[in-house]
Parts: C-alpha cells; structure tokens; sequence
C-alpha cells in the first residue's frame, strides 16, 4: 500500500516544485533580458560606428569643413575676437602705470570694444559646412556677452577700490570659460579639416587623459593644437596667445634634449614649465613657422600665413 504523504511533506514537496519552476523561469528570464541588453548596446554601438563612418565619408567627400567658411569664420567672427583680445591685454600691460581716472577709462575703453565686438558677432554668418564653427560662433559672442556683464560689476567695485589685473580677471570666470569652450571648438573643427583632407584618417574618438610627449610627436599639426586648446580650457588659460602659438613652444622644446633633462614627460608637464617661466608669447607660431612648419598645410586664413 502506498503511504500518503503528510501535509507537511506535501507542502515542502510543493515548494521545491516552486522553487525549481521560479529558478528555471528567472534563469530564461535574466538570460532573455542580458541578450535584449547586449543586443541594444550592439544596435547603439553599430548605430554611433555607422554615424562616425558617415561623418568620414562626408568630409572626405567635401561635404563638411569647407575651406570658405573658415575663411568667413576667421573675417566675420575671430578677427573681431583678437582685436578684443588685444586691446584687453594691452590695457591690462598698462594697468599699473595709469592713476585713479586713467584706470576708469580704460575700464570704459575696454566695455566699448567689448560691445563692438558683440555688435558684429551678432550678425549672421553663414557656415552651412561647418558645425563646431557655428558651435564657436555661438560661444564666443556668449563670452563676450559675459565679458559685458563683468564688467559692470569691475566698474563698480574700481569706484571703491583699486583693482588688480588678476583681480578683475577672477570677476570674469563665466566670460573666460566660454571663450576658451569656442576656442576648442575652433581648433576641433581645423583638425576635423585636417583629418580629411591632409592626413586623409579620421579623427581619434576622444583625447587620453593625458599625452606623453612620444604621443605628441606623432600627432598632425592641427590636432595637437587641438590638443594644445583643450589643455588651455581646462587648466582655464585664458591668455593673449593663441593655441598655435602654445603648439609651436611644446613643439620646440620636446624636439630638444632640454625636455628629458628637465623630467617632461607629457604635454601637461611642458605646458606647466612654459608657463611657468613666461615663456609663450603672441605670434610664436608665425615666428617659428619658418624653422618648425615649412611645409605646413592649412586653411588660407591669416591665422596661418
């Protein structure tokens, strides 16, 4: 005769039954769930790989970075740009020298070139191949609007007490930010023209956190200057010299022996003892580009004549 289970037994019997049905279920259900996932993240892989090759094949085919609008770009928004730039630290050289009145008029010198400059940025400037310019054009006449609004309050706080170049350049963080975010923007999209019509290879996905001065060597021009503003971004540089012009210095002194008696190992290290010893100045990269560049290719702007 067959024993009946007790109702315990019975009860622990079912259990495990459910137990083992909800950990077969589980199991297909995690397996299910794990292959919808890695197959989304294939599908946004594919679909971020097919949209990098399409961006290739459109500069390649001259759709993007055209020549004209770096052209446009450099006479309608950045040679406004370094006029201001100028004025503001030829102003800030003088600084020291001028007394109580003079100061205030330069302060008010500095505003009204700041609204010229805004006056032209404002106009339209068609850009239909290039959107990190328009990205730049965008920022920097943002800058220039928070160059403005500082400015208000370095006039006000000049009534009451004197200030320094380095203390009215701490009012202006916002300002500063800006241009430098436009500045990478600018020297991103050189590259970007670079990499498809001089070097003929795409652009590296991202940048590594930091470039050995062996990584350095092997770049192009135009995406170590790149390289060169992104570092003046973040460090928050905002300087009378250019990108180029910190290229041209990192250039010099990596292709010496002076960079590995000094310990330089990477490109943060170079910038840091450069400028640390005041060493880059406006216009080294013209100055040098006769010894360093001599067979440069690069937008016809006068950036790099």
């Amino acid at each position: 005769m067959t024993k009946r289970l007790k109702k315990s037994e019975f009860m622990m019997a079912y259990m495990i039954i459910i137990t083992l049905a909800c950990t077969v279920g589980g199991f297909f259900f995690g397996a299910h769930y794990m292959k919808t996932k890695i197959e989304a993240e294939r599908a946004a892989a594919l679909e971020a790989e097919q949209q990098e090759a399409m961006r290739d094949q459109q500069l390649k085919a001259q759709k993007l970075y055209n020549e004209q609008d770096f052209i446009r770009f450099y006479y309608s928004v950045y040679a406004p740009l370094l006029h201001f730039r100028q004025a503001h630290f030829d102003e800030m050289a003088k600084w020291n020298a001028m007394d109580k009145k003079e100061q205030a008029e330069s302060l008010k010198y500095l505003t009204k070139q700041a609204e010229e400059t805004l006056k032209a940025l404002e106009k339209n400037v068609p850009l239909p191949t290039s959107p990190l310019l328009i990205q730049a054009h965008s920022n920097f006449a943002n800058s220039v609007r928070a160059y403005l609004d500082s400015m208000e309050q370095v006039r006000s706080d000049q009534n009451s007490n004197a200030l320094t170049p380095a203390a009215i350049a701490a009012r202006m963080p916002l300002f500063q930010n800006s241009w430098l975010t436009a500045q990478e923007m600018l020297y991103r999209s050189i590259a970007a023209w670079e990499s498809a019509y001089v070097v003929k290879q795409p652009l590296p996905k991202s940048l590594p956190a930091s470039v050995t001065t062996g990584q350095w060597k092997q770049y192009p021009f135009h995406y170590r200057t790149y390289v060169a503003a992104t570092a003046m971004a973040k460090d928050k540089q905002w300087k009378s010299y250019s990108p180029e012009d910190l290229t041209a210095r990192i250039d010099s002194l990596v292709a010496t022996q002076d960079a590995q008696n000094l310990g330089i190992q990477d490109v943060a290290d170079a910038i840091r003892l450069l400028n640390a010893t005041d060493a880059i100045h406006p216009g080294d990269f013209k100055q040098m580009s006769g010894k360093l560049y001599s067979q440069l290719k690069a937008p016809e702007i006068p950036l790099y004549k």
